[in-house]
């Protein structure tokens, strides 16, 4: 279920409003939309992955640990988005404060996100990434794509 492309601003057309765009908007429930957000982010369709965690990140209440949660997995979806596209200072404010709202959600360092995701982890990961290590990689469950170039 993954979308017909990868969509980079400017590269590609916009998926909502663009001619052509993909339109991926899967109805799904909120623990089968968190792993296909996991699932989108470990294929690097970062884009995708924040569309389709907002919906549900904008349904729940201020305060509540999985709003918070979802928002920390975006704004990292966000970071490895703007890395891609070399903004890295955009990149860099973006897994600031998506670690802080990891960290505010509740998340310690033993815990995982469904779909047995190690969120602190993925934040090294992230971090790691910006600093031009490998792609990050959630542990979401489906197989993984080859790697490629940034």
């Amino acid at each position: 279920m993954m979308p017909a492309y990868r969509f980079v601003p400017g590269l590609q057309p916009h998926p909502h409003k663009g001619e052509g765009g993909h339109r991926h908007a899967p109805a799904l429930t909120p623990e089968a939309l968190w792993l296909h957000g996991l699932d989108l982010f470990d294929h690097r369709f970062y884009w995708e992955c924040h569309e389709v965690l907002e919906g549900r990140w904008k349904a729940l209440p201020r305060g509540a640990p999985e709003r918070e949660r979802l928002q920390g997995l975006i704004q990292l979806a966000a970071a490895c988005l703007q890395a891609h596209m070399g903004h890295e200072r955009g990149a860099r404010r973006l897994l600031s404060r998506g670690a802080r709202r990891l960290a505010s959600s509740g998340v310690a360092l033993g815990d995982h996100a469904p779909g047995d995701v190690h969120l602190p982890t993925l934040v090294v990961a992230v971090r790691a990434f910006l600093d031009g290590g490998p792609w990050p990689v959630a542990g979401s469950l489906s197989p993984r794509s080859p790697a490629s170039s940034r």
